[in-house]
């Protein structure tokens, strides 16, 4: 008799991320135009945690993979995965990674270049986001939200550092309306932020729920922008995967010299 639960195994699970390449689609599209499963569900089969026996053998089959090549073949293989996870899982940059794996590219979030002649609260229209900046530009970080929920917004900047920037003190408001909403939020110390550091690539990460997530570190509307570790990050990690209800987006931009 079938398994009533089936967990990938780690080569499993870079064959099927390799089969998702090949045929064009992402984890986001598998639940929303495929209709396999849920979001929530399909991040798990990738990510080693359990889901259901027919589900996990219907992934397969739309990837065109061997379901028995993909699963664990036993509980002590399980839990070998777990510990292989655990191990690979040591950087911020793995565990950065690891988020975007469970998230999808999107373009409803980005850069909005801000020009001198209005630094102060204006609001700017705009048909695309900037996907190149240069040193001492000014932005604002602007989400599309599809629906209400709670906004945490993450950034990676070119040294490989990430920072908490919704909720802190230039977005005291995570928990918002359908629409778009800018960081800094109006009423922040800065009405925009000033592009420093090196050239290279920014990446921005958002993690949209219904309600506050429920994360030790979560910082306050009056805290400066928290520098997030591995200890954070794991933790958000582990949220976004045991969570039914959440969304991660992201997308980058470069930095440019002058």
């Amino acid at each position: 008799m079938p398994k009533r639960t089936l967990v990938a195994s780690l080569k499993g699970i870079e064959r099927a991320k390799n089969a998702l390449m090949r045929k064009n689609l992402t984890q986001q599209a598998l639940a929303d135009d495929v209709g396999v499963a849920s979001w929530a569900t399909i991040s798990k089969f990738f990510n080693g945690i359990p889901i259901s026996y027919n589900i996990f053998t219907e992934i397969c089959t739309i990837l065109d993979l061997d379901w028995q090549d993909i699963a664990a073949s036993s509980n002590s293989d399980i839990s070998e995965e777990k510990e292989n996870q655990k191990t690979l899982l040591t950087s911020v940059e793995e565990l950065w990674q690891q988020l975007q794996t469970l998230g999808s590219p999107t373009e409803k979030m980005g850069l909005v270049l801000v020009k001198e002649e209005t630094l102060g609260w204006g609001w700017q229209e705009n048909s695309s986001y900037a996907k190149s900046v240069s040193l001492g530009n000014h932005i604002r970080f602007e989400v599309n939200l599809e629906s209400s929920g709670y906004l945490l917004l993450i950034q990676k900047d070119t040294s490989g550092q990430v920072w908490c920037f919704c909720p802190s003190c230039f977005a005291s408001q995570p928990q918002l309306d359908t629409g778009k909403t800018i960081v800094p939020q109006e009423g922040s110390p800065m009405t925009s932020f000033p592009i420093e550091g090196n050239a290279g690539k920014e990446h921005i990460l958002a993690v949209i729920t219904k309600d506050a997530p429920s994360l030790d570190w979560l910082p306050q509307g009056s805290d400066e922008p928290l520098q997030l570790e591995e200890s954070h990050l794991g933790q958000l990690l582990e949220f976004v995967n045991e969570s039914e209800e959440c969304q991660v987006l992201y997308t980058d931009y470069m930095i440019t010299a002058n």
